[in-house]
Order: structure tokens, then C-alpha cells, then sequence
């Protein structure tokens, strides 16, 4: 670990020095030969460019004692740090403007090095149909050596990590320090998010996260994807954060159509009028960015799930209209749903059954 990682690391931990001071004195004075000119060096930069800097002992923090304290705070809870001055930093966030300083990460870290990582991102409000197919997509992709990156809220997000979850080739990024990362509706994964995933943060682990957090952090999803895949959102939803950092990044953006007044398909089908790629298979996906699937495994259906599948293919979704079609009667066909819908072939949105395309 370089001075200048060092000192990085002393000054996330123990200071609340805004993001763009910190990016200002990189940029001005590079790397450090020693924590004591780092510690130099900054307290003058900040005494200079913030008003009312004044630290108390801000010096007397940056030693290796204190760094090492730190550091074994941090692994006590499972916690690593790199900087982007770290070998292991992960390269596609080099690349990016505002890259972060610091990362947090609790979990596999091997993760990050990955060259094919793939990001998910969707609003909390998603269709349970779109839910389902993103996270077959999710699987497929993850379980054929795909890394999928998104956030750590509900809806799409979480369409994500159930889908990778299994195969452990997942990324989730939060907005706030790890000690505030267990929400209701993720609650029940982030343990396993760390054990068999990775979990990242540009946060320490005590920092809660601010409103404006959310749509800062999105420029890390947008920019360790190898391409963006928007799953859903309104037209002012933080999803359109997370696309504008893509377009600005040059990645590959992917978006699901929509019908005519569906407010959580807006920004989907805003994307793809401005030139994204519209979804309506997971090849559309993987012909643009070269990824190579893994044969998916047939599932095996009787013949009565077979004749109740093709009928909502043919466009049957009510049960009355599935009964018509099928001749089955009712207590035949609940159960057939119910087994098609287990096997990830269908899914019910309100009152009527869809085919999962995948």
C-alpha cells in the first residue's frame, strides 16, 4: 500500500472532507512519498480552499499506527479498503470522470477484475412480469461466468440478485457505509450478497446515506458494467442517473419495451427511441456484448403443462379464457399454473398469466 493510498485512507476514515477537495488535491499534487508530507500537503490545500478548516491534531492522524488501527477496524467487520492508486482497483472505474477515491468492499473481491461484468438497474416499482424475466436473465447470465452489478434496493434490483445470487457472480453497490446497508426488502441477502458476492461502497462503513447519495453512486454501477441493462423507471426515476453516466461512459445501453401509459416503462421506452438497444430476448443482450451463454437446461413439462403453456402463449392470460382453450377444468388447471409458474415459465400479473420469454 503506496503513502498516498495511506494517507487516502486515514483522511475517508477520520475526516468529512467533501469529494471534490480530496479530487482537487489529487489532482494537484499526485502521489506522496510519505504519510507525513501527505498529511502536510492536504492540511494546507484544505486550510487554503475550505473555510473554517481546522482539524484538530489533523496531523497527528497520519501514521501507521493510525492507519493501522484503522485497517484492523475495518477487517474486525469483514471489511477491506482500496484506493485508485491500489494494483487491485478496479479498471474500468479508472477510466470513468469522478472515479471513486475509496472503495469499501466486503465480500470476494476477485469479482472486481472480472472483464465481463454486466449492470441491472430498475426502479422499486417494476412490473411482476419484468421482475420475473430480469431475473432469469440475471441467472443465465451470471451462471454462464457473467458478473452482474446493481444496486441494493427492491424491484429491479432485487430481480438481480435473486437471479445471481445462486452463482455468487454478483456486485452490489450501496450508497451508504455498510453498517446501514440492511433494508427490508434486501434484509435476507446481504449476508449472502458478502458470502458468496461482493459488496462495494465509496462510503465508510458508519456513513448513512443522503438522498443525493443514491444517484452519485449510480455512476459506479453505470461504470463497471461492461453494458446497462434499464429494466424499468419513470421519466424522473434515479434510473435516468444511472443511463446518463452509461451514454457519458460509452457503454452499450439495453432497455425492455413498454406499452402506451405504463409510467414505469417511461424511461425504458425513452431509451430506446434515443438509441438504445430494445430487449425482447437475453441474445439481444449477449450478441452486442460478445458474452457466451451456458445451453439452458430444458425444463420438463407433462402434457397438460404443455397444452396450459402453449394456450397462454397463443394469448389465453384470463383462466376462464385458459379453460376455453384447454377444455381443462378448473381444479385441473389451478394446479398446472401453479407448476408452471414454480418452474419459471409463467408469471401472474394481477389477474392474468404471461409466458416468460427468455
Amino acid at each position: 500500500m503506496t503513502a498516498t493510498s495511506k494517507g487516502l485512507i486515514i483522511l475517508d476514515g477520520y475526516f468529512s472532507v467533501d469529494y471534490v477537495y480530496v479530487r482537487d488535491f489529487l489532482d494537484e499534487i499526485g502521489e506522496v512519498s510519505s504519510l507525513s508530507e501527505f498529511a502536510s500537503l492536504s492540511n494546507k490545500f484544505f486550510q487554503k480552499k475550505i473555510k473554517d478548516f481546522n482539524a484538530k491534531n489533523y496531523e497527528n492522524y497520519f501514521t501507521e499506527k493510525a492507519y493501522l488501527s484503522l485497517i484492523e477496524t475495518y477487517a474486525k467487520s469483514g471489511v477491506s479498503v482500496i484506493t485508485e492508486f491500489s494494483s487491485n482497483y478496479p479498471k474500468e472505474l479508472k477510466e470513468i470522470s469522478f472515479r471513486p477515491i475509496c472503495l469499501y468492499l466486503k465480500g470476494n473481491a476477485n469479482l472486481l477484475q472480472s472483464k465481463n461484468k454486466f449492470s441491472i438497474v430498475g426502479s422499486r416499482k417494476t412490473l411482476p412480469s419484468y421482475l420475473k424475466i430480469t431475473e432469469d436473465f440475471s441467472k443465465r447470465l451470471s451462471s454462464s461466468g457473467v458478473i452482474i452489478v446493481t444496486g441494493v434496493a427492491g424491484g429491479g434490483d432485487l430481480s438481480a440478485i435473486k437471479g445471481a445470487i445462486g452463482s455468487g457472480n454478483l456486485i452490489c453497490v450501496s450508497a451508504s457505509g455498510f453498517d446501514h446497508v440492511y433494508k427490508e426488502y434486501t434484509r435476507e441477502y446481504i449476508d449472502k450478497i458478502i458470502e458468496k458476492g461482493l459488496l462495494i461502497s465509496e462510503k465508510p462503513p458508519k456513513v448513512k446515506a443522503m438522498p443525493y447519495f443514491y444517484p452519485v453512486r449510480n455512476r459506479i454501477i453505470a461504470g463497471l458494467g461492461k453494458g446497462v441493462l434499464v429494466i424499468s423507471g419513470s421519466s424522473k426515476s434515479g434510473t435516468r442517473h444511472t443511463y446518463n453516466y452509461a451514454l457519458e461512459y460509452g457503454k452499450d445501453v439495453f432497455s425492455f419495451p413498454y406499452g402506451l401509459g405504463v409510467t414505469s416503462g417511461e424511461i425504458c421506452n425513452e431509451i430506446i427511441k434515443e438509441g438504445g438497444y430494445l430487449v425482447t430476448s437475453i441474445e439481444d443482450i449477449t450478441s452486442v456484448l460478445n458474452f457466451e451463454l451456458k445451453k439452458k437446461e430444458e425444463v420438463k413439462l407433462n402434457d397438460r403443462e404443455k397444452q396450459v403453456l402453449s394456450a397462454i402463449k397463443s394469448g389465453n392470460y384470463q383462466v376462464d379464457d385458459i379453460i376455453l382453450a384447454t377444455n381443462y377444468k378448473i381444479f385441473e388447471l389451478l394446479p398446472t399454473l401453479t407448476c408452471l409458474e414454480i418452474k419459471g415459465l409463467i408469471v401472474k400479473n394481477g389477474s392474468e398469466y404471461q409466458a416468460v420469454d427468455s
